[in-house]
């Protein structure tokens, strides 16, 4: 792995919902993005929380009722509180920290605390990846 930073090998494109949405919307747009986890922010753009596919799972083990008033809305399913780390945080911290809490998405906040991208596991993997080379 190299010795760069999160910032460096982060996605910086992320893909954002309210608490307050339901999950049908948080699913589709989770769909729509092919990605695996929404990062759940605050009036301010601080994350709040983050959910991801494992919670959708959790979801509808449960059978929730879909219809009318009781769609279920993402606080009620995300992880609150999610960890995360400045821009200068190094990969090998990042991915330290993500192995020791087994997590696979690692928000990524500026000095305001606003998200400005997400560590995933395959950004850790494609950096791993770069310098390799197989044998001849």
């Amino acid at each position: 792995m190299d010795d760069g930073t999160a910032e460096a090998i982060m996605t910086s494109t992320v893909i954002t919902i309210r608490a307050d949405a339901s999950m049908v919307d948080a699913a589709t747009a989770m769909q729509d993005t092919n990605i695996g986890s929404l990062l759940v922010i605050d009036d301010d753009g601080r994350p709040e929380g983050i959910l991801t596919r494992s919670d959708f799972v959790s979801l509808v083990t449960g059978a929730p009722d879909f219809s009318g008033e009781s769609v279920p809305r993402v606080r009620e399913w995300m992880t609150t509180d999610p960890m995360t780390v400045a821009g200068d945080t190094s990969t090998e911290e990042a991915a330290a920290l993500m192995r020791d809490h087994a997590i696979h998405h690692l928000p990524v906040v500026n000095d305001d605390g606003e998200a400005v991208g997400v560590v995933t596991t395959s950004d850790l993997a494609d950096t791993s990846y770069e310098g390799f080379s197989p044998p001849e």
